[in-house]
């Protein structure tokens, strides 16, 4: 019988900096997409650039196509405004995002004398790697980990089928497989596998689990946490992710050719010129597919 784990129980995501094996695209791979977005919901998106600019050194406040954003690096937070509050529950496939930490100790210390609220403290793995989740803007969760950059560096999914989820990254979006020895690279069976028992710390299920990478960020995928059916990220606070590519109508034909849903057809992107569509991707998360200059 399935165990769970108690409600909100959090694990870290480090799982990227334990996988020596990077698996490139074959030869038929579509052509790879880039790291665009992370796209929130917000009461006060104002006060979200604010909140996400003083945290992290290496953002900054910028406008894109007339909407609220911080940049990090080559991608962007975007801030859709909304007048009520954006749902954090039941789950999505997206649970939270997060940056680097050169030097956990003195960063989280710098973070609760700035007065971050942390949901999840510093916590220790036995590796010696520390972790916190941060109580973002509306609800959002955010976390800092070890890592040799300070960058934007993942967005953790949940999945009913983790393995499965990243051959459709790979398939449809071109990304990178970060699997380790034993799971999708060289699997040869069904990407379905029974989920483990909740282990420590925290009591959390840790596999099956993947990572992919996506130029430079990684999703991380683990299996959903809690009974139940994950619902569309949109309308969440973390309403979609998105991605880019030189252009975007040929890259939604394709995808519609190979059954991929799609959500919404061509159309601008905020009040500028570029090119979006949204299609659905696995465990009902919203991708929107931007166009790169």
């Amino acid at each position: 019988m399935q165990q769970w784990p108690k409600p909100f129980a959090i694990l870290p995501t480090l799982f990227w900096l334990f996988c020596p094996t990077i698996i490139g695209p074959s030869q038929d791979a579509p052509p790879p997409a880039a790291f665009h977005h992370v796209h929130l919901n917000s009461l006060d998106p104002s006060k979200a650039v604010d909140f996400y600019t003083r945290t992290f050194d290496v953002t900054k406040e910028t406008n894109l196509a007339g909407l609220d954003a911080v940049q990090s690096e080559d991608m962007y937070l975007l801030f859709n405004k909304v007048t009520s509050a954006p749902p954090v529950s039941p789950d999505s496939a997206i649970w939270h995002f997060g940056w680097g930490s050169t030097d956990m100790e003195s960063d989280y210390k710098k973070h609760l004398a700035a007065g971050v609220t942390f949901h999840t403290p510093m916590t220790r793995l036995g590796s010696g790697t520390l972790f916190a989740y941060m109580k973002g803007p509306d609800g959002a969760l955010v976390e800092i980990n070890t890592s040799q950059t300070r960058a934007f560096i993942h967005v953790h999914l949940y999945s009913d089928a983790p393995l499965c989820a990243a051959e459709w990254y790979e398939k449809h979006l071109g990304a990178v497989s970060r699997a380790r020895g034993q799971q999708s690279a060289q699997r040869t069976g069904p990407c379905e596998v029974p989920f483990a028992a909740p282990s420590e710390p925290l009591g959390v299920i840790r596999s099956p689990a993947t990572s992919v990478r996506i130029g430079e960020v990684n999703l991380i995928i683990y299996p959903r946490q809690r009974p139940g059916v994950l619902v569309s990220t949109r309308g969440h606070v973390v309403d979609h992710i998105a991605v880019s590519y030189p252009d975007v109508a040929v890259a939604l034909e394709r995808l519609r050719k190979s059954g991929v849903k799609v959500l919404e057809e061509l159309h601008r992107i905020g009040n500028g010129n570029t090119q979006a569509a949204m299609i659905e991707g696995p465990d009902s998360i919203a991708i929107e597919l931007v166009g790169r200059e």
